[in-house]
């Protein structure tokens, strides 16, 4: 016999995916707005257009909700840049294309962006922010990449702290930058970091000259 799925429970579940959504939605306008510290939990459903006591069935605090937000919006972005690098780039592209596309998040993905940037100043070169995990291993490979057996684990640190704060800085300075300018800074970024990974000019040059427009329109989900 096939079981039928009782109903009231599916809307139930339904409902309250719909309404954490629109919980984090709110959360993540709010964060891109600057107003996360004011925000109170009654402001934040208002927004959302949900009960006051809904808040309470998903989250525990606002700052919970904050750094849900945050992380869904970190989680977005790795997405979308990942989507961009086609399979099998040698690391060393992979990389220049990363910092590329992290530079001119804030033309491309102007609503991600805007979150990321909201809690870049709070936290240390690349520990929240888009040079997070998954960027900085794109920095060790690249380094291992340019300079095969020439470098120790315990030579890579402050490489890695380096080039993972000024991914970060460049992105919070584009935020307040004109849009005509933000593929310049990034651009000009990738090859400064090459140049500190021991990339010659040449090949940076190269790597510079492919194209970086995004695989998928601005705003497309992936």
């Amino acid at each position: 016999m096939v079981e039928v799925a009782d109903e009231p429970t599916g809307r139930n579940t339904r409902r309250k995916t719909r309404t954490r959504a629109a919980l984090v939605r709110a959360a993540q306008q709010i964060l891109a707005e600057g107003g996360a510290d004011s925000a109170s939990i009654q402001a934040i459903a208002e927004r959302a257009d949900v009960g006051f006591g809904s808040f309470y069935n998903h989250f525990q605090s606002k700052t919970e909700l904050f750094a849900t937000a945050y992380a869904e919006a970190f989680q977005a972005y790795v997405a979308w840049r990942d989507a961009q690098i086609p399979a099998g780039t040698d690391p060393v592209a992979r990389f220049v294309m990363s910092v590329r596309l992290t530079g001119r998040l804030g033309l491309l993905r102007p609503e991600i962006a805007r979150v990321l940037t909201s809690r870049l100043a709070e936290a240390a070169p690349g520990e929240h922010g888009p040079a997070g995990p998954g960027l900085r291993v794109a920095i060790l490979d690249a380094l291992a990449a340019l300079n095969p057996g020439r470098v120790e684990p315990t030579d890579t640190e402050v490489t890695v702290i380096a080039a993972a704060g000024a991914i970060d800085a460049i992105l919070r300075a584009t935020a307040h930058r004109p849009a005509r300018e933000h593929a310049r800074l990034a651009d000009s970024l990738a090859r400064d970091l090459l140049r500190m990974l021991g990339a010659d000019d040449d090949r940076s040059a190269a790597l510079l000259a492919e194209p970086c427009p995004p695989a998928t329109a601005p705003g497309e989900d992936h």
